[in-house]
């Protein structure tokens, strides 16, 4: 059984204070309520040994969220994760990437003001529904009431997904009322400036439903009438979702940093993007040699690579600003991307002028 969160305890589990069989939900929701309880800024009074309690739950919970990490950690214990273990050489995570690592868990927002009254702009959610009771959820801008979706709800059955655009997700044993068993019609493929289905993206800057921020999920289908994506999360649920509260999770190269420069050159996997200060959290394939591994960047450096969607903003021609569109080439030595856009139209625009 779970037992109480025991800080000084040299066993990351007992850090934590869940089970040594707990799954990843488990691990992210204890180390949630301890990030957000002995971050130094919500200690102020008590910063320097908060700082302490902080860098060792993060630490923790670095460890076991990792599938590969954890696997080495149950076998061998800490010994086991120094070197090709991808474990914290130098003896366990600094306050920097402690805080980066927070950070990222939530998506790049700030979890404290969306955990403890921020204002957001984000309206109501609620509706549930779908075949075998998944939940599904629609995030709302400035707009009254819940939205539970259409009539029988929107969910789809044992884990279904379709490449599908246009009215959403259909299929299988669901579908709409008054469609018959099967889903009824055949629905075409999303626009080229939409996400494909099954892509991996992470999902941030949602204030009132903050819990979502830093997870996860794959998209189900983009639906133009709406502006939003079905984006599945955990195994049992759906969220609606608008384009600028996901990033692509894909694969990036570093640039152009100067205060930095043993990072240019380097790769990494995207894991969020701050909205308020416009920077990507990213994962690096190696660790530095100060055994960092995550890194915050301006957009300017760093390169996606071709075909991944963006949305265009920054421009002084106002009307592509916000417009979604596609990465169809990666000019490296001018730093400028060619971005197809949903309005039909090419343009060659700097790095940091996609998100």
């Amino acid at each position: 059984m779970p037992t109480a969160p025991d800080i000084k305890s040299e066993d990351y589990y007992k850090v934590l204070g869940v089970d040594r069989s707990a799954s990843d939900g488990e691990i992210a929701k204890a180390y949630k309520k301890l990030a957000l309880k002995y971050h130094p800024d919500k200690n102020p009074d008590n910063k320097e040994q908060a700082e302490e309690q902080f860098k060792v739950i993060t630490e923790a919970y670095e460890v076991l969220h990792d599938a590969e990490k954890r696997k080495a950690y149950d076998q061998f214990g800490k010994g086991g994760l120094q070197g090709g273990a991808g474990g914290m050489p130098g003896g366990g995570v600094s306050f920097q990437q402690a805080d980066e690592i927070f950070k990222a868990f939530f998506g790049g927002n700030d979890p404290f003001s969306a955990f403890f009254g921020g204002d957001d702009d984000m309206g109501p959610f609620g509706g549930r529904g779908g075949p075998g009771g998944r939940p599904r959820v629609v995030f709302q801008n400035g707009m009254g009431g819940g939205m539970g979706g259409m009539p029988g709800g929107m969910g789809f059955p044992g884990g279904m997904g379709f490449d599908m655009g246009g009215m959403g997700p259909m299929g299988g044993m669901g579908g709409f009322p008054g469609m018959g068993k099967g889903g009824g019609k055949s629905r075409a493929p999303p626009p080229p400036h939409a996400i494909p289905a099954h892509t991996v993206v992470v999902i941030r800057g949602l204030a009132k439903a903050a819990e979502h921020n830093g997870k996860s999920g794959k998209i189900v289908s983009w639906d133009s009438g709406k502006g939003r994506y079905e984006v599945e999360i955990d195994n049992d649920s759906t969220l609606s979702l608008k384009p600028q509260n996901l990033t692509q999770q894909c694969r990036v190269k570093l640039v152009g940093i100067e205060a930095q420069p043993e990072l240019n050159g380097k790769s990494g996997q995207i894991l969020s993007f701050d909205g308020e200060k416009g920077r990507y959290a990213i994962r690096l394939n190696e660790r530095l040699a100060s055994g960092r591994d995550a890194v915050g960047l301006q957009p300017a450096n760093v390169v996606l690579p071709k075909d991944t969607r963006v949305t265009v903003q920054g421009l002084s021609k106002e009307e592509f600003n916000g417009l979604m569109g596609q990465i169809t080439n990666v000019h490296d030595d001018a730093s400028r991307y060619e971005v197809a856009c949903q309005n039909g139209k090419t343009i060659k625009i700097k790095f940091e002028n996609v998100r």
